[in-house]
């Protein structure tokens, strides 16, 4: 048909009227032209429709990124950047996203501040294993502060602050970091409630905080909650510490552990652990050609599938995409991977259970904790240490001093696959705490 057309030798009827075919086609190019020209007219003002509605996104949660100076035992200061997740004051839909950020913000609906802290791992990735979860509990009334690990984030200067700490210290620089973070998040919140109750001419509330960790992260906001009672700030001092401490009411252990897996590699793990991990963070730094192949393994998608807790689940492949980049961040190696690898973040003087429940046991006479158990925890060793700490401490406290929720996810880490379950768990204790104070 496109070959007799391109003759224009035969003639043809449309409607009613004889047309030529080179008349035709050249009424079909004008009419596409025309067709195109309304197509192209529709999305260019659908595109500036979107443009309009680009500055009116509204939203559920509003992430603002603050900071604070963190100073190390050598005395060197360090701004350190953190996360406040909440949902706006007029609701998912009376504000746009700009005056969300801007706007002041109000006393959390729930009466309830959550500072979340994420694992410490290889495959870790920072405040963004906490985000899904800080999402969900902003949505439900309450505050979030999302945190993360020194050497772990994605600011090469923070991550670089640890460059020179001596791996023996290293567990002690993240204690007296932990110290800081918390204090600093307390003193907010006792400047936040402050400037809402003067602009709500309300009476003075004190807030009530509540940290949730995972894994190992759990037992190092312990101690860190322990010594903040005889911590001293530089600026604001013993009384104030004092005083932040009070605002911490209980805490969320999410998968508990104590002991990081063992190293897989054959090459250094015949070694004694710190000669292990000082030739790996020696390796890791080296340009010589077997730095290189060392690097090349160490960074390769097989070991890092090693170490990733998510095998076999539905959201295996992208957790592990998520994994991976992270993975590749700058970071000191020798203060970072060869520390746990070889169990030098480990939580120290845990050596068994037992020792865990009598300083866990400590606490319970003015926190309330919440345990969250991955379920089947029988079949892995970081699921296992979660049962065993609660089969040891289910006869040490009462109900809402002590308790424990089994989720359905049996990952290590079941706040990234079983988000909403854990959200719920958390959600509810809050509200049944909330029920029992008042």
């Amino acid at each position: 048909w496109l070959m007799r057309l391109r003759g224009a030798s035969f003639p043809t009827q449309v409607h009613g009227r004889r047309r030529s075919a080179a008349r035709l086609l050249s009424s079909c190019t004008r009419v596409s032209n025309k067709g195109a020209l309304r197509i192209a007219s529709n999305l260019v003002q659908k595109r500036y429709l979107l443009d309009i509605a680009a500055s009116e996104v509204t939203t559920d949660a509003t992430f603002r990124y603050k900071s604070f100076t963190w100073r190390t035992s050598a005395g060197n200061r360090h701004p350190y950047e953190y996360i406040i997740a909440q949902q706006p004051a007029g609701g998912g839909t009376a504000r746009d996203a700009l005056t969300a950020v801007e706007e002041n913000l109000p006393s959390p609906a729930s009466g309830w501040t959550l500072v979340l802290i994420p694992s410490v791992s290889l495959v870790c990735s920072g405040k963004e294993e906490m985000r899904p979860l800080a999402t969900l509990l902003s949505q439900r009334g309450h505050r979030c502060y999302i945190l993360e690990w020194p050497g772990w984030t994605q600011d090469v200067q923070t991550n670089w602050a640890l460059e020179h700490c001596k791996p023996e210290c290293l567990a002690e620089e993240y204690q007296d970091f932990w110290c800081q973070a918390l204090d600093h998040v307390a003193q907010q919140e006792l400047l936040l409630a402050k400037g809402s109750q003067e602009r709500e001419e309300a009476a003075e509330k004190a807030p009530q905080l509540c940290v949730v960790a995972a894994n190992s992260s759990a037992i190092y906001g312990l101690r860190a909650l322990e010594a903040l009672t005889a911590w001293e700030p530089e600026q604001d001092g013993a009384a104030k510490a004092a005083k932040a401490f009070e605002l911490y009411k209980s805490v969320v252990m999410v998968a508990p552990s104590w002991k990081a897996p063992p190293p897989s590699g054959w090459f250094l793990s015949r070694l004694e652990r710190d000669r292990a991990a000082y030739w790996m963070g020696a390796f890791l730094h080296s340009d010589t050609r077997l730095g290189r192949l060392y690097r090349n393994s160490h960074f390769s998608p097989q070991n890092l599938q090693r170490y990733l807790s998510h095998a076999g689940t539905p959201d295996e492949e992208r957790l592990f995409q998520l994994a991976s980049w992270f993975f590749q961040r700058p970071r000191p190696y020798a203060q970072t991977d060869a520390m746990v690898t070889y169990g030098f973040l480990d939580p120290a003087g845990v050596e068994s259970v037992d020792s865990l429940v009598a300083e866990i046991k400590a606490h319970l006479l003015r926190l309330k904790i919440l345990l969250l158990l991955p379920a089947d925890s029988k079949s892995r060793k970081p699921q296992s240490q979660a049962q065993d700490l609660w089969d040891a401490l289910k006869d040490q406290g009462s109900h809402g001093v002590l308790e424990h929720r089994e989720l359905s996810s049996t990952s290590s880490l079941p706040h990234e696959l079983a988000t909403s379950a854990v959200q719920f768990a958390v959600d509810q204790w809050l509200q049944q705490s909330t029920v029992d104070r008042s």
